[in-house]
């Protein structure tokens, strides 16, 4: 929840107006303070912006696993490189280090095998032509 100045409103989700319905929720007390400090602000609830579908629709971190397993070289290096960026290596593990996101990984992933890239923009280009 927030107080926007310049559009003179007080901006919250919608699973903080809900809360706010509650009297002596923490969003509650939130909300009467705002209101309190700018009585002319209006109260927007914002909307969540829908995120784009993704491209790589099952791309998780078992096939992901497969694939490298699959086009690793002799020596599994790529496969060791995945389970450090992955906190699961045993070096990671020694010095308790925490997974990279999932996103970091994916575009490591793609930068790595880029096959896995072209292929989904050739699907996509396929479904957009049929479309068409």
């Amino acid at each position: 929840m927030k107080a926007n100045l310049i559009n003179k409103t007080i901006e919250m989700s919608k699973s903080e107006a809900n809360k706010a319905g509650k009297i002596n929720s923490a969003e509650f007390n939130e909300l009467n303070t705002l209101r309190s400090m700018y009585p002319t602000f209006e109260i927007v609830i914002k909307t969540s912006s829908t995120k784009k579908k993704s491209d790589y629709k099952g791309l998780t971190y078992s096939y992901m696993e497969m694939y490298i397993t699959a086009h690793d070289d002799e020596n599994k290096s790529i496969m060791e490189e995945y389970k450090t960026l992955r906190g699961i290596s045993d070096e990671a593990q020694e010095v308790l280090a925490e997974s990279l996101s999932y996103k970091k990984i994916k575009e490591w992933f793609l930068n790595k095998y880029p096959a896995i890239a072209e292929f989904h923009e050739k699907r996509e280009s396929l479904l957009k032509n049929k479309a068409a």
